[in-house]
């Protein structure tokens, strides 16, 4: 080897030698420990209903924003907020009463940020029915995914409102989530009405049993599910929520701006067992891209309808005993805020 030769082959080796140290210094960086943070969601499954979440995921824009974040399942809003309000996880989507029952009962919660705009719970009755209406179903049984269940205060603030009291003019039963039990309930005279999920609600067409709606609008009108926080995470992480919101709010953007694309990553990858198989795939992505359209006049997306969650509070609190959803009226200034999606929509660049 000549000198020349020499010098250029010690001076690559020390380039890489150096290149390699660099990289190595910089390997800590780039693979720094995120910050785990832990969700569930009253979904019973991955579902295409959290795809902000699933997108987000995918993308890396979680990743962006230091945050390892995983969501788990539930048994319902009930038992999301449970687990939220034991700490079991950090946050956690649920139904808005979810969200004030738990602060009634003593957990205070903050929520803080609308997730789904309108409610996702309805109320039907096969479409050839003679019920018009809710006051129809007296003398009548409603049917229901579980006693448990989100579209239970909005099934109960339904009867009440319309002059009906609970066991003694109409009945509630479990039958199902829209599948065969559902369907068998309905045939065999076991239910005349069905209140469940809008997504389950689909299912029962596919059934060969056509339904309508008979929720009131009013109760039409209550606000769907929003991302709540326990007080100390909202006081002492206020930037890891900010993160974690402008995240989502990526994610959701890229879900309704790339449907298909979106569609296509839930059925194959990360909702493949609610939508892979299911006759309603199509149809049921239709729906929930309309829970995630705002009202009109409403924005940045993600901030609350303060009248919307003060409606539902006060029909929350009619009826007596079980029936009486809210024993009393919950400080909603000390429960919503929007002030977390505002600083996350701050300079925001939407991919």
């Amino acid at each position: 080897m000549t000198g020349a030769n020499s010098i250029l082959a010690r001076a690559s080796a020390t380039a890489l030698a150096t290149s390699l140290l660099t990289l190595a210094a910089a390997a800590p960086v780039l693979a720094q420990d995120l910050v785990t943070f832990n969700g569930v969601t009253a979904q019973g499954g991955p579902t295409a209903q959290v795809f902000p979440i699933f997108i987000a995921q995918e993308m890396g824009y979680y990743e962006e924003e230091g945050l390892d974040v995983t969501l788990n399942y539930s048994r319902g809003s009930s038992d999301a907020a449970r687990q939220l309000v034991a700490g079991n996880v950090d946050w956690g989507i649920f139904s808005s009463a979810a969200t004030m029952q738990s602060v009634q009962r003593g957990f205070p919660l903050k929520a803080i940020m609308q997730i789904y705009y309108p409610d996702t719970f309805d109320i039907v009755v096969p479409a050839d029915s003679d019920v018009q209406s809710m006051e129809d179903l007296k003398g009548l049984t409603i049917g229901l995914s579980d006693l448990a269940g989100g579209e239970v205060p909005m099934t109960r603030a339904s009867i009440v409102s319309s002059g009906l009291v609970e066991g003694a003019d109409v009945s509630l039963v479990v039958a199902g989530e829209g599948d065969p039990t559902t369907v068998r309930s309905f045939e065999e005279g076991r239910i005349q009405a069905y209140a469940g999920a809008k997504r389950d609600l689909l299912l029962l067409p596919a059934q060969d049993i056509p339904v309508r709606s008979i929720t009131p609008e009013i109760i039409a009108s209550f606000p769907g599910d929003a991302l709540a926080v326990r007080p100390e995470t909202y006081e002492q992480d206020p930037e890891m929520l900010v993160g974690f919101v402008r995240a989502t709010i990526k994610g959701w953007h890229w879900g309704m701006n790339n449907p298909d694309e979106a569609f296509e990553l839930l059925r194959t990858d990360y909702a493949e067992a609610s939508l892979g198989d299911n006759p309603v795939a199509v149809e049921f992505w239709e729906l929930v891209q309309t829970y995630y359209v705002a009202p009109e006049g409403v924005e940045p997306h993600g901030v609350f309808v303060p009248e919307a969650w003060e409606t539902y509070m006060e029909y929350l609190q009619l009826g007596e005993g079980e029936q009486q959803a809210l024993a009393g009226p919950v400080e909603l200034d000390d429960i919503l805020t929007d002030d977390i999606v505002i600083e996350a929509w701050d300079g925001l660049e939407l991919p």
